[in-house]
């Protein structure tokens, strides 16, 4: 009758234990792309998962911003600069270098201005992982072992 009760104090102390412990948060990664766990992240679940790290979420709506402003400038003016490029070395086009220094000029800036945008990005994924509290995350382990029944608290 002793062990019983023993065993039904020690399950019942690891009950409350776990409901009491939130979840942790996984860190996330960026590589040409915001991931947690593996799982690439849409820009709507990375903000709301910034949600409550406003330095992070500001960090990366910039960063998104420019990213695509950059993309915007930099794809047409490519097309400019490899239409007029190719016309010339076809045999084609005329001594007007007009089309080909203002496709090269902007597809420069564009991926100068998409760049800063990465760039912005990748911080604000730093950010948020600095500010977790993977540290204060605590484990609760129940089980049977060669002795008998064991609980198992980490902090």
């Amino acid at each position: 009758m002793k062990k019983k009760l023993q065993t039904l104090f020690i399950v019942a102390i690891a009950t409350l234990l776990a409901s009491n412990i939130a979840v942790a948060q996984t860190e996330l990664t960026y590589k040409n792309g915001v991931f947690q766990s593996g799982k690439e992240l849409k820009p709507k679940q990375v903000r709301e998962l910034m949600t409550n790290n406003s330095d992070a979420l500001s960090k990366y709506n910039t960063g998104r911003t420019l990213f695509i402003t950059g993309q915007v400038i930099a794809y047409p003016c490519a097309f400019l600069f490899g239409f007029d490029l190719g016309g010339r070395l076809a045999g084609g086009g005329s001594d007007d270098y007009t089309l080909l220094i203002v496709g090269a000029s902007g597809t420069v800036v564009g991926l100068v201005i998409a760049f800063i945008g990465e760039s912005k990005i990748k911080n604000s994924v730093e950010l948020y992982n600095a500010n977790l509290n993977n540290n204060k995350t605590v484990s609760v382990n129940f089980g049977l072992t060669q002795n008998g029944v064991g609980l198992n608290v980490r902090f």
